[in-house]
């Protein structure tokens, strides 16, 4: 994998550091991605999990109201689906994306990308702009799977609009992603670090649970978590047309998860370049 970065980043000694070379930024783009779907632990838990989540919760689920009084109202997977996007965006930005860098880093890989004319910059765009494509590509597997399997009901429209809304949360999990391998160093803390933030992001911010059904005071932390405020970006639109009952279809206002999701983004931002290292 070294050999394969190093020797795409070498092929343009004659181009500044600073400037733009499209044919390299394209190889390494590709070749990113063919070192990602080579990951069978990646591919597993990124793609295959989640829709073997869906799949079996579904069979349980799927078919009821989430407002049983109400006929018209939309299914619980409608409402599920969403929650799944958001699993997957935070499996593959946060704990995929963390435990590369801390890899890299242990293995030299940076440090020898260090010394080459590719800027940095370059090489972390290529990862973003890849795995961008890869989650909002998982999250309509997700979608078109649950139509397909369970007659899920989303907003037609809504279909379209949360294109741009999966790729910024996407990019705010891969930011934070990059903050945690930057804050530690080594991949095994890594993981360790990855998992005891994801679990409680998972399962307290009303990603499958919604939120008014759980203790008061999870109610009151969880919906500002990030988790929380991805799931309602994503949920807001694709079931905008869709009754919910007594269950709130989101925690927050939209701006509100917005501005919230930026904050997230801006700090993690910041802590991934402040404490980056090469080795």
């Amino acid at each position: 994998m070294a050999t394969e970065l190093q020797a795409i980043a070498g092929n343009s000694q004659s181009a500044t550091r600073g400037s733009l070379n499209l044919r390299r930024f394209v190889l390494l783009s590709w070749n990113n991605f063919i070192m990602y779907t080579r990951n069978r632990s990646a591919l597993f838990w990124v793609i295959l999990f989640p829709i073997g989540y869906m799949l079996l919760f579904g069979a349980i689920y799927g078919g009821k109201n989430v407002d049983p009084t109400n006929p018209a109202s939309a299914k619980i997977i409608s409402f599920m689906v969403p929650g799944l996007v958001v699993m997957s965006l935070m499996s593959n930005g946060i704990i995929g994306n963390a435990s590369a860098m801390a890899v890299w880093r242990e293995r030299g890989i940076l440090r020898r990308l260090q010394t080459t004319p590719l800027p940095i910059w370059q090489m972390l765009l290529s990862r973003i702009i890849v795995q961008a494509f890869i989650m909002v590509l998982q999250a309509f597997i997700l979608i078109g799977l649950s139509i397909v399997v369970f007659q899920a009901s989303f907003d037609t429209i809504g279909l379209l609009e949360v294109v741009p809304v999966i790729i910024v949360t996407a990019i705010v999990c891969m930011a934070i992603g990059q903050m945690l391998a930057a804050l530690v160093s080594k991949p095994e803390t890594v993981q360790i670090l990855t998992q005891v933030i994801y679990f409680p992001l998972l399962f307290l911010g009303g990603l499958f649970i919604p939120l008014d059904q759980l203790p008061q005071g999870i109610q009151v932390v969880g919906k500002y978590l990030p988790s929380a405020m991805m799931g309602d970006l994503i949920r807001a639109p694709l079931l905008s047309s869709y009754a919910t009952g007594s269950t709130a279809l989101t925690n927050l206002p939209f701006m509100v998860s917005l501005l919230g999701v930026l904050v997230y983004f801006l700090v993690a931002i910041i802590l991934a370049v402040r404490f980056f290292k090469w080795n």
